[in-house]
């Protein structure tokens, strides 16, 4: 039925005939003649009955009246639109539409092939028909009319007719058929709504068949909010051009005004080194000395923060600052040239993009870290294309018969990845801490929070801002959404829950920024890894024992609740049994207890690393038993579930046993590669890890989670057609995507993210320790 209506409105601009012979000539009337043949096909095949209406409304004397009026004739047809509430100006510009078409005038030919036609695909789901958007926009005519005898100029715009098909909304686009028109300009959407609902009452014998909605593409002048977005956008660049040009200025320049015996030391010990000969340490500007002896002392930490590497703190003593920077300033620089020292863009760039890191970092966790990334925007390729899409469906589906495709339908793993890794660094990084200051008495509990905190914080908020508030402006195109932008809709109401990490567990269904349930995770984690912290520091039993019980909590609470709701493993495909609801993602997808195994296992790596300074003797037998054991976890985590028949479907205790089980077991085998690779047990595997090309990457995977998914939906939504999804575009558009996302992250971290870290050693560290 709702295809009957679809081909109505369609069809409804093709060419007519009059009294037999036709007033088109050309290709036009070839067209009508195509149609008045092929109607009563599509009426056989779409089942649809009573096409006589139809056939003789395109093919016969091409009136249609309504009350006595034609609608075809340009001066009773305009009062008949207007009678049914149409705008003056529409209903004119519509008739005169109608009267050039039949002349086969070629602005009508342009507003003809322009509107959205049924394409093959129909079959296997595809349901939207974008037509020619830019083609509509073009259209710039003079048109005579002939009720006011002068030349009017007519210019399109491009609508979409939607039709509810009933079928419950899933991601975030509802799953109706769209169809793109191209209407006068001076038509608006509520014209056009009730021309379809008075066509559908002339149609269907004053009845209603189809719930259908019309929305137009208008550009919309900006908002206040907008402005007021640029405006804090545009001070913030106008900081960082003061930034860059005082650290170029008032600082390296001074600094190459230094005494000649101080340049030449300088020059040896930067040629000993084998590095730069100056770099930036908590706001200061000192010469660098990764890779010497003066590095081993002036040790940087990193630490991962939402699966980026960052510097916590740069330990420099006083007596060790011999830099020609502190030749030229007094010691301890003021936090006012610190705050602007923050804000380079020349600095920031140097540090972001550097392939040094200082002695005790973890070199193999930038290599996960970004291949843990590139896992994750493969799998958000597929899943933030659906509903742009001409045929994911069918090719989903069709991929899901090959078993390497598992790697992609159960990618979820890749969050876990970084779960593990975090604990690590927390791990490592906190218990070092705990040792230096004499244990928890001595540590600063308040920066432990606060830092955290402000290093994730003000990058989320700002892509939360510009994604609701600006990114709508930037969609142009046939695939336009109304409201805010993908993903997006809920943020004006709901970000205080992102503010808070709590997005996870509230208004999780609506979520704001969808993807962002992993922060709420990780900073939940990073809030309780005390509890487990402090007993492995001065008791590694109790610590061990508190960390498998979350581990053993966690196991027994997902095994309940997929019992109790009964959700397969095997979702994706279409012969697995279904679930009791649909609540799999608030259930067991996003919550905390569902994820914490690979945290707590990440700390017990990181305790062991810390516990052994990274010098873990493992016999040969062992470290061979022990990679086989990994790999092993992973190869089942990924492959087993595995099925392209009905014959290896997953009972409901093999489900529950896999869902408890995998992420945990995920979590050991990353735990066992992170812990093996960095005690010098790692083989090839930690030289490909440890590559020095990863490490900038790395320091990018923060903004690159954040931002990813934005990157695809403006570029799905501001395309002219539909993906059509083959294994060449998938790899074009993975590709595509990924070059687009580090650059964009490497953009937003070096006007933001970095500035944000360096305002916060400017402040809290004011005499660099």
């Amino acid at each position: 039925m709702i295809l009957r209506f679809v081909i109505l409105i369609v069809l409804s601009t093709v060419p007519q005939r009059t009294d037999g012979e036709s007033t088109i000539n050309g290709n036009t009337g070839m067209l009508a003649d195509a149609v008045q043949s092929l109607l009563p096909a599509l009426g056989n095949t779409l089942g649809i009955d009573n096409l006589d209406l139809i056939v003789d409304f395109f093919t016969q004397n091409g009136s249609l009246s309504t009350d006595g009026v034609d609608l075809l004739t340009p001066l009773t047809g305009q009062f008949a639109l207007q009678s049914w509430g149409l705008t003056h100006e529409c209903s004119q510009d519509l008739m005169l539409l109608v009267e050039d078409l039949r002349s086969a005038e070629p602005w009508t030919l342009q507003v003809l092939d322009a509107f959205g036609k049924p394409d093959s695909g129909i079959m296997t789901g595809r349901i939207w028909f974008p037509g020619g958007f830019d083609e509509c926009l073009d259209l710039h005519a003079d048109v005579y009319n002939n009720a006011t005898d002068t030349m009017q100029a007519l210019h399109g715009k491009y609508c979409r007719l939607e039709i509810d098909t009933g079928v419950p909304q899933r991601i975030f686009l509802k799953p109706n058929i769209r169809i793109g028109m191209c209407v006068p300009s001076k038509c608006v959407a509520k014209d056009l709504n009730l021309l379809v609902e008075n066509l559908q009452m002339v149609l269907f014998n004053d009845t209603f068949r189809y719930d259908a909605t019309t929305l137009c593409s208008e550009r919309k002048p900006l908002a206040n909010d907008a402005l007021a977005v640029i405006i804090i956008l545009s001070i913030l660049v106008a900081f960082i051009l003061f930034g860059t040009l005082y650290d170029i200025i008032a600082v390296r320049m001074k600094c190459n005004e230094q005494p000649k015996e101080n340049k030449q030391n300088e020059k040896r010990n930067g040629a000993a080194n084998g590095v730069g000969m100056k770099a930036y340490v908590n706001g200061a500007y000192l010469p660098a000395t990764e890779g010497s002896e003066h590095e081993n002392k002036n040790n940087s930490i990193i630490e991962m923060i939402g699966g980026q590497s960052k510097p916590v703190m740069e330990r420099v003593e006083d007596n060790q600052r011999t830099s020609n920077f502190e030749t030229n300033h007094k010691p301890g620089s003021s936090t006012m040239e610190k705050t602007f020292l923050a804000f380079s863009a020349y600095s920031n760039g140097v540090k972001i993009l550097s392939t040094v890191q200082g002695a005790g970092s973890l070199g193999a966790l930038n290599g996960i870290r970004f291949l843990s990334m590139a896992w994750v925007i493969l799998g958000h390729t597929y899943v933030f294309a659906l509903g742009f899409d001409a045929n994911l469906g069918v090719y989903f589906f069709d991929e899901l018969q090959k078993p390497s495709f598992s790697a992609v339908n159960y990618a979820s793993v890749s969050v876990d990845s970084f779960f593990t890794l975090s604990g690590v660094l927390v791990a490592y990084l906190t218990l070092r801490e705990l040792k230096k200051v004499g244990g928890m008495k001595g540590f600063n509990w308040f920066m432990f929070y606060f830092h955290r905190f402000w290093r994730l914080t003000p990058p989320y908020m700002l892509v939360i801002m510009v994604g609701t508030v600006l990114l709508p402006y930037i969609v142009y195109g046939p695939f336009w959404l109304e409201g805010e932008f993908p993903f997006m809709s809920e943020c004006r109401k709901t970000w205080w829950v992102n503010l808070l990490y709590i997005n996870n567990y509230v208004h999780a269904e609506d979520a704001c920024l969808g993807w962002s349930w992993y922060l709420a995770n990780d900073m939940q984690f990073y809030i309780i890894s005390p509890l487990i912290l402090l007993p492995l520091f001065y008791n590694v039993f109790a610590g061990a024992a508190c960390g498998v019980v979350f581990i053993a909590a966690s196991t027994a609470a997902i095994w309940v609740i997929d019992v109790n709701h009964e959700y397969p493993v095997q979702s994706a495909l279409t012969f697995a049994p279904p679930p009791k609801d649909s609540h799999f993602s608030r259930n067991l997808y996003l919550p905390s207890y569902a994820r914490v195994g690979p945290y707590v296992l990440g700390l017990f790596a990181g305790y062991l690393l810390y516990k052994t300074s990274c010098k873990l003797r493992i016999p040969k037998a062992i470290s061979i038993l022990g990679w086989f054991l990994s790999i092993s976890v992973i190869c089942t985590v990924i492959y087993s579930p595995y099925s392209d028949e009905q014959s290896h479907i997953l009972s409901l205790q093999e489900s529950a046993a896999y869902l408890s089980l995998h992420r945990t077991g995920w979590g050991l085998a990353m735990a066992w590669i992170i812990v093996a690779c960095c005690t010098g047990h790692g083989g090839w595997i930690n030289e490909l890890l440890s590559w020095r090309g990863f490490i900038p990457l790395s320091r990018l995977t923060y903004c690159a989670y954040l931002i990813h998914p934005l990157v695809m939906v403006t570029f799905y939504t501001n395309r002219r057609q539909l993906t059509y999804f083959t294994q060449f575009e998938l790899i074009y558009l993975f590709l595509g995507h990924m070059t687009m996302t580090y650059g964009l992250s490497f953009i937003v971290s070096l006007v933001f993210e970095a500035p944000m870290m360096g305002l916060e050693k400017a402040v809290f560290r004011k005499s660099g320790k």
